[in-house]
């Protein structure tokens, strides 16, 4: 039973919530300044989106075959 339906979450969403709470958990444990924390969650989320993206069917190394 979901407590708020209106709330897609799915267990990637999950994962990237539990990297963020631990990017957090750094933070306060090596006393990392306001700057490496964000820099830490944009680096999370880049590769979180980045690992979505799906891959490109082009031959990449098709100049070489010329």
């Amino acid at each position: 039973m979901m407590m708020y339906p209106y709330i897609k979450l799915g267990p990637r969403d999950g994962v990237l919530l539990i990297s963020v709470l631990i990017m957090l958990v750094l933070t306060l444990v090596f006393k990392w300044s306001v700057w490496e924390f964000v820099s830490s969650v944009v680096a999370v989320i880049i590769a979180f989106l980045a690992g979505n993206m799906e891959s490109s069917k082009k031959n990449v190394l098709a100049f070489l075959k010329k």
